[in-house]
């Protein structure tokens, strides 16, 4: 979390047990050997918390660092070429950062939703009090408050795209389109290469499904196929660009004899409704 404030709020503002005032209901305490009861309602400053869901089946630790300590330098990665395609709100606020907030499990409740969506609301609160942005640096995505939560589907617990993305990088002519952030749940990423411009944003939506396949418990395994009957698209070991990968557990898509990716893609688009 990058909070582009160097005023921050208090925990009790961030979380408090029954949610008053638009805080997270949960419970939060500082670590340091010398914190009261008094510190709950005084501005967070450099330290390590502790923060907890109502029923204490889930337990995040905070750390609160200054930008300088943690070896960030908003100007410059607010000038990356990456940061160039960003909403110009998302922009200036990584570039006002002041301090960062380091949010990592230590527990988490057994049905993982739960605890998933309690660590996101966190996150969301962080940054709508310090005017920051939500950072995922393992999916490699940068969120202003509102966009924290994607839209989910009616009945499902969990929005895939809350915490995996897809990317895409020029490669031979076509594009090589895939997922970051299926790490954080122990499963390899998921590649495909041969990708045309114009079906990016299909190629995105079905690697997002894949992955809201992955964390709704299903495995995708070496040699299984996925996609539609006949036109379908084979699952095998991946990440052998390793200057691109680095090492990066990986799973490819590769086209059978009488298709390409690119076909495999529009294929799904077209079963699904485009």
């Amino acid at each position: 979390m990058l909070a582009a404030k160097a005023q921050l709020p208090s925990l009790l503002q961030v979380l408090n047990p029954k949610g008053e005032g638009g805080a997270v209901a949960g419970l939060g305490a500082p670590m340091a050997a010398d914190a009261s009861k008094r510190d709950l309602a005084e501005p967070l400053k450099r330290g390590v918390y502790a923060l907890s869901s109502p029923d204490q089946k889930s337990v995040l630790k905070m750390m609160v660092l200054p930008k300088e300590e943690a070896g960030f330098d908003p100007s410059s990665f607010a000038r990356s070429e990456a940061a160039q395609a960003w909403d110009p709100e998302l922009r200036l606020r990584v570039e006002s950062t002041w301090i960062i907030m380091q949010l990592t499990f230590e527990s988490y409740d057994p049905a993982v939703y739960p605890a998933l969506d309690f660590f996101l609301s966190l996150a969301q609160r962080l940054a709508v009090l310090t005017d920051g942005v939500v950072a995922d640096p393992v999916s490699q995505v940068y969120r202003l408050p509102s966009q924290v939560f994607s839209h989910r589907p009616a009945g499902e617990l969990i929005a895939a795209a809350d915490h995996a993305q897809a990317h895409h990088r020029e490669h031979e002519g076509a594009l090589h389109v895939y997922t970051l952030g299926l790490v954080k749940f122990d499963h390899p990423e998921v590649e495909m290469y041969g990708i045309r411009q114009e079906t990016k944003e299909a190629a995105y939506r079905f690697l997002i499904g894949l992955a809201q396949s992955v964390l709704k418990g299903t495995r995708l395994e070496p040699g299984a196929s996925v996609g539609v009957k006949g036109q379908g698209l084979t699952i095998a070991v991946g990440g052998l660009d390793r200057a691109m990968s680095d090492g990066i557990p990986c799973l490819e898509l590769i086209p059978g004899e009488s298709g390409t990716t690119d076909d495999a893609v529009r294929a799904w688009l077209d079963s699904v409704g485009g």
